[in-house]
């Protein structure tokens, strides 16, 4: 089952019954979760999970937007944004430092029909998590004050929505789509309902719904539930009693015809979405729904890609995904184009879906997908958080927090038939909602009417007849004869394999002339070899419900893969054959190279991306770290397969190249395999490594600025930061985790305080030639001046009086704590032992860096504070509304 959070969820796929990869529980044997009531109401759900030392605690609250009045919509989300600002015990500000201060995360969402608040941290934490979350719930205060502020905060996250062409398409799908149930509400509220929504509406909206009764505590991970019990009792067992009671919800009606909205932006491209009404988690159709929302929509094998991108190259991107919440949800397909595709792009779309009424699914589809049910949650067992979003959302939707056991049963049995039944059911132009956002003054491209006849053509020609446990780890290492470093790491936890292969170069290692060569030869690694094509290999790859492919950045590129433990013989095979003889075939990278140039004019419409670039050609000048790693659109267009073939051959030499292997595997098995596939691996005559080259200084303040045509505005500050090398590097990571977070000065006096932002951070970002020190905001048009003016106070004020001892081990135990959370997957563990060894660290840093963290003194990081920070001198990048 796939869970995408965002202001809904996306279910798509599906579940495996296993706990840590054993078998699914039988008569007499252990219970997948332990489920218990407390005597207050409060459901608790606990799922151990032994994959990592990390326990995820989550309480959900079964209200969301769906539980609001129209009148005062975005209450929960304001509720979610007040939840950490003080409570009767602790005070603003304190929750987050109080986290950060022992290594975990702390944050919160709003969903339709849920609000969830949840830490995830070090187990031996699990008591800290727990009464910080109680107090949350119990004895939040809402201070007028907080309120205000926050209440701006949300405002801006309202106009950073609008200028998200994304977003903003996604909104109008769903206004559109229901007319009557709530789910027709964007979950932030309106700008109106926002500003009116008082502090007695919310006080009185906390005690009818924050109570035990509608509340589920769940906790995932390294978690025991006897011992956690009497934790949980003197913790949530201490809320008032209480139960909401539930208020009946609209039914949304039949729609009988297509609706259509059109908006017009300031974007670059077109972006589509497009829903059919479907059913509810509840509902038995939804196994088979969510197996055609695969076969539709999901991967390089998928119809919607083969046909519509793939086959007519008339897209960036398509997808389609199920959406089965509490109450009947949608099936999305939606993609993004060339404004001058989307009449086409839009027709070709709609006859792949509707051509799932005509004909059940074909050879391997369904198998296929079946697998990929399977695989999504195995590879999900490697976070806990994930693992308790699935248990938090099988329990307030279905109260069976255990459904996951139903649901992989039920989707194996879904048979080709049951697949077209519920294509015939929902898949028809009277079911159709169309959102389209187009770049100002295109909107005449999709006429509305225009757009109702396209649906009705492709029914009528899509249907038409004759249409078609933690156990211990070992870590070794070994150089091969040629060169080849080798690094295998076990971990028995999980049945998963990843599987990683770096060579450095990346933009570092490409022409002044070839920008963007090191992404297009990456990506094409996977799109034909000497022996398979790039259907062949997408098909193999999907077959194993593996992932194989190429990745590419400012210091290195390479190849990825993650298969099941089962599958690495041939899975590993396909890796090697990829990396070792690819063809980059032209027709493929035609394809590629209007993918990219789609995705070169889509980064202009996501300003925070597009604000860094800004600041990185200004910082870097002349030096590849200030280039687009996508490229220029001339350069692009120029590529050739020989320009690829010229740059693979040059930097794929044995002896500039790192394998890293994690998961469930022994590392003599792993060697063996990679000295039989890579051992005779050729040096290149005349190769030479590619060494350090000079980043330029600046004098002064140098200053660069881009206007859009947006409400929102968005700046950089930045500095000369470390090499990945450098002794300091750390102490200059703890000075930008001092600052920033929840609880840092940026958060507390820019957002909270001043209501300057709806997003501000600071960070040190090593490279392999010197880095860059940053800050970030993200505020509106009219308060640019004022944000940059008290960020450089702020800035002002650290070089002189340093950070604090508290903002010091807050930082720290934050930084430990987000490192070890971030490594619980063998693929985070590959990729980071793969980096290091490359870059001049060794591998054995990603097993010390915590030590290193922690040995970081007070007088390392305010002696970075005076050395680095500037208010004389710095780049800025400033890109701004008119």
């Amino acid at each position: 089952m796939k869970i995408r959070i965002r202001t809904h969820w996306l279910l798509g796929a599906a579940l495996f019954a296993m706990i840590a990869g054993g078998p699914t529980p039988s008569a007499g044997e252990e219970p997948l979760v332990e489920k218990y009531v407390l005597g207050n109401g409060l459901t608790v759900v606990i799922r151990p999970n032994p994959s990592s030392p990390v326990v995820a605690v989550q309480a959900w609250v079964k209200a969301g937007s769906t539980t609001e009045t129209e009148a005062r919509a975005g209450m929960s989300h304001i509720l979610e944004h007040m939840a950490f600002k003080g409570t009767k015990r602790r005070g603003p500000g304190e929750i987050a430092r109080e986290v950060e201060s022992v290594g975990g995360e702390v944050n919160a969402y709003t969903s339709y029909d849920q609000t969830v608040y949840h830490i995830t941290l070090s187990g031996r934490f699990l008591e800290n998590a727990l009464d910080i979350l109680a107090d949350t719930l119990g004895n939040s205060v809402f201070d007028p004050s907080e309120l205000s502020r926050e209440r701006e905060v949300i405002l801006e996250e309202v106009r950073m929505n609008e200028d998200d062409p994304g977003r903003v398409v996604s909104k109008a799908l769903f206004r559109e789509a229901y007319k009557v149930h709530p789910y027709g509400r964007p979950v932030i509220g309106f700008v109106d309902t926002i500003r009116k929504t008082t502090r007695e509406d919310l006080l009185a909206y906390f005690h009818a719904n924050y109570v035990p009764g509608n509340m589920v505590l769940v906790i995932a991970g390294a978690v025991d539930p006897k011992t956690s019990r009497p934790l949980i009792e003197r913790t949530f067992g201490q809320l008032p009693s209480g139960s909401a009671p539930e208020a009946p919800r609209p039914v949304e009606p039949a729609q009988g015809e297509t609706r259509v909205v059109v908006k017009e932006k300031d974007a670059r491209r077109a972006y589509l979405d497009m829903g059919f009404h479907g059913p509810s988690m509840k509902d038995p159709d939804v196994y088979a729904w969510d197996l055609l929302s695969m076969i539709l929509g999901s991967g390089e094998t998928s119809r919607l890609y083969r046909g519509v991108k793939d086959g007519k190259g008339l897209v960036d991107s398509v997808s389609a995904s199920s959406y089965t919440p509490r109450d009947p949800g949608l099936l999305f397909v939606g993609g993004t184009m060339s404004p001058e595709k989307a009449r086409e792009a839009l027709k070709e779309i709609l006859l792949e879906t509707f051509r799932m009424t005509a004909a059940p699914p074909e050879g391997a589809e369904l198998a296929r997908a079946k697998t990929a049910t399977e695989t999504d949650f195995l590879f999900s067992l490697e976070s806990q958080s994930a693992l308790a979003r699935h248990v938090g959302f099988y329990e307030t939707t279905l109260n069976d927090a255990a459904f996951e056991q139903t649901y992989l049963r039920k989707i194996r049995a879904v048979t080709a038939d049951d697949i077209q039944a519920v294509a015939r059911k929902y898949l028809a132009p009277g079911n159709l909602t169309v959102s389209a956002v187009l770049p100002a003054g295109k909107g005449g491209i999709l006429p509305v009417e225009e757009v109702r006849a396209i649906a009705r053509q492709a029914f009528a020609e899509a249907t038409a007849p004759g249409a078609k446990t933690e156990k211990k780890r070992t870590v070794v290492k070994e150089v091969l004869s040629n060169g080849v470093r080798v690094i295998v790491r076990e971990n028995r936890a999980v049945p998963v394999v990843a599987v990683q292969a770096g060579f450095l170069a990346g933009v570092r290692g490409e022409p002044v002339e070839k920008g963007g060569v090191a992404n297009l030869a990456a990506g094409m690694l996977v799109k034909g070899t000497k022996r398979h094509t790039a259907r062949e290999i997408a098909e193999a790859v999907e077959d194993m419900g593996a992932d194989l492919s190429g990745y590419s950045g400012r210091n290195s590129f390479g190849l990825q893969g993650k298969f099941l433990q089962r599958d690495f013989e041939k899975g590993f095979r396909l890796f090697a054959e990829s990396l070792l003889e690819p063809t980059f075939p032209a027709e493929e990278l035609e394809k590629k190279r209007i993918e990219t140039l789609g995705a070169l004019k889509q980064q202009k419409d996501q300003l925070t991306q597009a604000t860094f670039l800004l600041f990185l050609a200004a910082q870097y000048g002349d030096h590849p770290y200030g280039r687009n790693p996508l490229g220029t659109e001339n350069s692009v267009r120029a590529m050739t397969p020989a320009d690829l073939e010229a740059y693979y051959e040059r930097w794929t030499d044995p002896r500039n190249m790192v394998i890293g292997i994690s998961g469930d595997i022994d590392a003599g098995e792993a060697l063996a395999a990679v000295r039989k596939a890579f051992g005779e691996m050729p040096p290149r005559p005349g190769y030479t490594p590619l060494g350090a080259l000079p980043v330029p200084l600046h004098d002064g303040i140098r200053r660069v600025e881009e206007r859009r045509d947006k409400q929102q505005a968005h700046f950089v500050i930045g500095y000369p930061g470390a090499r990945f090398t450098d002794p300091d590097r750390y102490a200059l990571d703890v000075l930008g985790s001092a600052l920033a977070g929840m609880g840092g000065r940026l958060f507390v006096n820019l957002r909270d305080k001043k209501s300057l932002a709806y997003s501000v951070t600071s960070f040190s970002s090593e490279q392999v030639d010197p880095g860059f020190f940053a800050f970030y905001m993200g505020t509106s048009a009219d308060k640019l001046d004022g944000a940059i003016a008290d960020t450089l106070a702020e800035i002002a004020d650290v070089k002189k009086g340093g950070v604090t001892g508290e903002e010091f081990e807050r930082a720290k135990k934050w930084m430990i704590g987000t490192y070890e959370i971030g490594l619980q997957s063998n693929s985070a563990y590959a990729d980071k032992m793969v980096y290091n060894e490359l870059y001049g660290t060794g591998y054995g840093e990603t097993f010390v860096a915590p030590e290193k963290i922690a040995a970081v003194t007070l007088a390392d990081v305010n002696r970075m504070a005076v050395s680095v920070l500037d208010t004389d001198k710095y780049t800025i990048a400033v890109l701004r509304g008119n």
